[in-house]
């Protein structure tokens, strides 16, 4: 065992030493593993589908760190019996006690057991462990089929929903006035109804950010703007715990008066923020550099946001439908009835009168 832990290690110095300092536990040199929320051991399965890590990535640097979208830090491996149906999957891979190495930059390799029903370790498949540092990688074999995964997080319960899902967040709809450029004394619009949740900012389709640097008094259709204290996440599929800043210096000058606790996800190509209602008002959240204070906002995904615009449409839609109703019905009624013309056949007694009188009138005198 010793033998394969130092070959290991070697081959890791090798990488290191050819690949021009090529280092997997450096950003972009590592992928993250897919479901890392749903992989505790107190989490079990209840969705329609098991985690199945039968498609991998394998090879000599296909290195995965696990973290899910809510968790503070990266997640360990199991290193206890993990039950089945649990680690959300049906059969659950898991590690030996005292597998993780402790020293930074030694790779390990360990057999994972499968659980399958009384048996705890019907099956063993081999897995790479390296430390960097806080965290693990982990180079895994593939499963010989699928609903098995391996165990990230000992007792760890299932993950809230991830915010990056459309059904898992709300829209907010960025107006100009919300804007870091729109200065007007006499808005005091607040967010002291803002339902708390995840939400994605946008504005006419487009995606916007908090402001990320201090907003004076007065500022985003306000009285006390809040905005972002400090840089937004980089890093893809990263939720980070953050402050937001209220300025309420009476002097009008730009200041942190007064923090409130926010979180903000990285979704690779947007951000989405988790807010709650502002304490006091007017406060409000900045979003976006740029628009006017009193600019309308279309969203190609949604109705007008002016009330009157609504409910001109809607009038107009009830006029249409009670037209409909009333052809409906007369036309049930038969009054539109069709005019038929009815061809009307003489008697006999009319057809004999007819034709008397006819030879009178030829009889040739």
């Amino acid at each position: 065992m010793w033998r394969t832990h130092l070959f290991a290690t070697l081959n890791f110095l090798l990488i290191l030493r050819k690949g021009a300092a090529f280092n997997p536990c450096d950003d972009g040199n590592h992928f993250l593993l897919p479901n890392a929320g749903w992989r505790g051991t107190a989490c079990k399965r209840t969705r329609d589908t098991s985690i199945c890590d039968r498609y991998v990535e394998t090879g000599a640097n296909k290195w995965y760190k696990v973290l899910g979208h809510d968790d503070k830090s990266p997640r360990k491996m199991a290193e206890e019996i993990a039950e089945m149906f649990h680690c959300g999957t049906d059969y659950p891979l898991y590690l030996p006690n005292g597998s993780h190495p402790t020293s930074d930059g030694t790779i390990v390799t360990r057999n994972a057991c499968l659980h399958v029903g009384a048996d705890k370790c019907k099956e063993q498949y081999a897995v790479q462990i390296l430390k960097c540092g806080t965290f693990f990688l982990y180079n895994l074999s593939r499963p010989n089929s699928c609903d098995i995964a391996y165990c990230f997080g000992e007792n760890e319960t299932c993950s809230k929903p991830d915010p990056c899902e459309e059904k898992n967040r709300l829209t907010l709809l960025v107006s100009g006035d919300r804007s870091t450029s729109c200065k007007d004394q006499s808005l005091k619009l607040c967010d002291s109804v803002l339902r708390s949740s995840w939400y994605r900012p946008m504005k006419n389709s487009i995606d916007v950010k908090m402001a990320s640097s201090c907003v004076e008094r007065y500022s985003c259709g306000t009285e006390e703007p809040i905005w972002l204290k400090g840089a937004e996440p980089t890093l893809a599929d990263k939720t980070v715990d953050m402050k937001a800043c209220v300025t309420v210096a009476k002097s009008g000058a730009c200041s942190c008066d007064m923090e409130i606790d926010i979180q903000v996800r990285n979704c690779s190509s947007y951000l989405v923020y988790n807010l709650s209602s502002t304490p006091s008002c007017p406060q409000r959240y900045c979003f976006g550099q740029k628009g006017q204070c009193h600019e309308n906002v279309y969203d190609s995904n949604s109705m007008w946001k002016e009330p009157s615009k609504i409910v001109l449409i809607s009038l107009a839609m009830v006029i249409v439908l009670a037209l409909l109703v009333i052809l409906g019905f007369m036309i049930h009624k038969n009054i539109f009835r069709p005019v038929v013309k009815v061809n009307v056949q003489p008697s006999i007694k009319e057809k004999d009168n007819r034709d008397a009188n006819l030879d009178d009138i030829i009889k040739p005198k």
